[in-house]
């Protein structure tokens, strides 16, 4: 910037001045004071400007620049119903003894207890902090000079680059609350997970402990058979390792119990007791999923789309903010100025501002297309899974329970050896543990499909 003085013979007094203070002393002394008076008016002037003007403060309410506007979202409830339109909407978490957590209960807790949303607090205070900051009145200069002639110099910005400044920094509000949205409907689905993996491994426990208590029965039929010589020894040393195969599987179990245990508990912030129980069920019914809605729903409030379509408005504004840099700033005070831009017209800020915004549109139709394909993946492994499922429940696992039944009544009749029974066993056995699979796996699809929608993104 060069700036034009209006006064600019000031020089030249300054040489008249010394010239008579080497003269005579006092004469000096008194020259330059006598050459301050005339100086006193327009620094009363500058004062009072600047009493009037005010420094760093914000201007009234009704001046503030407009907020980021983001049309509202679809809360969770509507989404189910509308994706999934063969289940009745979620209602008022319920449970049998009042001690037992359900999956709205834990989600309720997490989005309290979770720490993480401290940052987001502390960045929507940083956010308006800029904003504060933004609105602030340039400080005045205070000069003395040699010859001891204080100079007062009062910065006055153009209205519109300051209304500029201000609604790009406003501009980050929005965005912060976009990113706590992305973020609630990660947490959200997160619990989802941990709650229905604690159920998953609490059967797996039970599954476990009743496969041991086969085998050890199993073990006490060849005992008895091998005492009466009717089997080889060998059998009772197959018996045995079947169930030291079974204890160890109850152990492994119990491990991954205890830490999905804490896995969920850490992201209800740590806040559930040591031993909480779950009130909600695996087999719970799962309707069909309306692909179409769920493709719709999630291209209109994803909450991954709705944060860069704030980013997208905050860059729009920061490229008219360095544009209105331009504009020059008045010097008010002794000598009057004017800051022209002539050299620099900060064509790199405007640059710098249009490659960010071009940046985050790139982004934002890569993100558009990676929802789309997780909706429509999604859909798909959703589906396979309730089609896994139900293929369990239409009658295989009884006719596997019913196999193991009559081998085992016939191995204590001796009408089959062991390892026929063992493999019978090891079949049902492994029925139970893929229904189970099954089970998982739907619950697991449907959460993952909910998150490809970004459900649970608002605050409730």
């Amino acid at each position: 910037m060069i700036t034009w003085n209006v006064l600019c013979a000031r020089t030249d007094l300054a040489v008249t001045r010394r010239a008579e203070d080497h003269r005579c002393p006092r004469e000096g002394q008194f020259s330059r004071w006598k050459g301050f008076v005339p100086h006193v008016k327009p620094l009363a002037a500058c004062a009072l400007l600047l009493f009037l003007a005010g420094c760093a403060t914000a201007p009234p309410r009704q001046n503030m620049p407009d907020a980021v506007v983001v049309p509202p979202a679809l809360p969770s409830a509507e989404v189910i119903v509308r994706v999934f339109p063969g289940e009745s909407p979620p209602g008022a978490p319920q449970n049998q003894d009042g001690k037992a957590l359900t999956l709205m209960q834990a989600r309720r807790i997490a989005l309290e207890k979770n720490p993480s949303f401290a940052e987001y607090a502390a960045h929507r205070a940083a956010a308006n902090a800029e904003v504060l900051q933004a609105l602030a009145y340039p400080n005045p200069d205070f000069e003395i000079g040699p010859e001891l002639l204080p100079n007062l110099f009062l910065p006055i910005e153009p209205p519109a680059k300051r209304q500029t400044r201000a609604a790009a920094a406003e501009a980050a509000k929005p965005v912060v609350d976009r990113s706590e949205e992305q973020f609630r409907a990660a947490l959200s689905a997160d619990v989802a997970k941990a709650y229905w993996t604690v159920l998953h491994a609490e059967r797996a426990v039970e599954l476990a402990k009743e496969a041991l208590h086969t085998e050890q029965e199993i073990e006490q039929v060849v005992g008895r058979r091998v005492d009466a010589g009717e089997v080889p020894e060998i059998d009772r040393i197959r018996a045995q390792v079947e169930t030291l195969k079974a204890s160890r599987t109850v152990q492994e179990q119990q491990r991954r119990n205890t830490s999905a245990r804490v896995i969920l508990n850490t992201l209800c912030g740590r806040s559930l007791p040591s031993d909480f129980t779950l009130a909600d069920h695996l087999d719970q019914a799962l309707g069909g999923a309306d692909a179409e809605q769920a493709r719709q729903i999630a291209l209109a409030q994803h909450p991954a789309l709705r944060r860069l379509d704030a980013v997208l408005k905050q860059k729009e504004l920061a490229i008219a903010r360095e544009q209105k840099a331009l504009q020059p700033n008045l010097r008010l005070g002794i000598p009057l100025g004017l800051e022209v831009p002539a050299r620099d017209r900060n064509k790199g800020g405007i640059a710098a501002a249009e490659a960010e915004l071009q940046e985050v549109r790139a982004e934002r139709a890569r993100i558009q297309q990676e929802v789309e394909r997780d909706v429509e993946t999604g859909v798909q492994t959703y589906e396979g899974a309730r089609e896994q499922r139900a293929a369990f429940e239409g009658g295989l696992r009884a006719a596997a329970a019913e196999s193991l039944h009559i081998e085992t009544t016939m191995y204590e009749e001796g009408e089959v050896d062991l390892l026929q029974l063992l493999d019978v066993r090891r079949t049902a056995r492994q029925t139970e543990a893929e229904y189970l699979q099954a089970l998982y796996d739907a619950q697991v699809a449907r959460i993952e499909l909910e998150r490809a929608i970004g459900a649970g993104g608002l605050a409730e």
